[in-house]
């Protein structure tokens, strides 16, 4: 959780989402990322001060009409959150069977109905 090149690469795989420039309970998005917003993040997390914003929450429709509730993170969270998920699953996808399929990265109903 101390390595900028993990928050780097985490980076690079969420700023091109669509939620990237979202803004969440804060005015933070991916526009005002910059190192030193990183370090900033590593240290707080270092010295176990970093806290977890509460998401913002928002409705969007379904299509029968009805309300869906989404909750919508500050971008430093989804930042830690996504370092957080590649370091798991370094750790977790190697013990895994070759013959469980749900939620795995290139794996789902699919391929299991194909294997």
């Amino acid at each position: 959780l101390f390595n900028t090149a993990l928050y780097l690469e985490a980076y690079a795989r969420i700023y091109r989402n669509d939620g990237a420039m979202t803004k969440g309970i804060t005015q933070e998005t991916a526009d005002g990322m910059s190192l030193a917003k990183i370090e900033g993040i590593i240290d707080l997390v270092r010295q176990e001060r970093f806290r977890w914003t509460p998401v913002r929450r928002t409705y969007i429709p379904k299509s029968n009409g009805k309300m869906r509730p989404l909750g919508i993170p500050t971008w430093s969270d989804k930042l830690l959150q996504e370092v957080m998920r590649r370091l798991l699953d370094a750790y977790y996808e190697p013990q895994f069977s070759d013959l469980s399929h749900g939620f795995r990265p290139g794996r789902g109903c699919h391929t299991a109905l194909n294997r």
